[in-house]
């Protein structure tokens, strides 16, 4: 039963990571195995670079095949309130002004807070994208509005 589910489990792992992307993203494992022709070499380079840590500096520094995004913030207090808070700062943002809002723009400095807070409210939809949207891309959504 238990070789069974194992294989069924590698099997599925295997084929899902086939037709998801061949792109096994950057990081030193995808500079080590150039050749990724066949599924089991894309597990070894996304195993190789989930498991050494480097995409996250390589995707800091623009190194190891990673492109470095255009607006990083670099404000880690910043990306985690927005992480640990995003329900009610979508609301503040909605609203147009609320404590969640208030410390948002304290964290990246923000000068003019009303208008800080009108440009978010006005651009509630280019921000909160989807259900589904993520920390990183709604403080890279943020950072857009300029």
């Amino acid at each position: 039963m238990e070789k069974t589910i194992l294989i069924l489990s590698t099997t599925a792992l295997l084929t899902t990571l086939s037709f998801a992307n061949e792109n096994t993203g950057c990081g030193l494992g995808s500079q080590i195995l150039k050749n990724q022709d066949s599924v089991m070499m894309q597990v070894f380079a996304a195993t190789t670079n989930e498991s050494s840590g480097t995409q996250t500096s390589g995707i800091t520094s623009g190194t190891l095949g990673c492109a470095k995004p255009a607006k990083l913030v670099f404000n880690d207090k910043a990306n985690r309130f927005v992480s640990e808070n995003m329900d009610s700062l979508a609301m503040d943002i909605s609203n147009g002004h609320g404590e969640a809002l208030d410390t948002l723009a304290t964290l990246l400095n923000v000068k003019n807070r009303d208008i800080f807070a009108s440009k978010l409210q006005s651009n509630f939809d280019k921000i909160y994208t989807s259900s589904n949207v993520t920390s990183a891309e709604v403080i890279d959504n943020i950072v857009s509005l300029g």
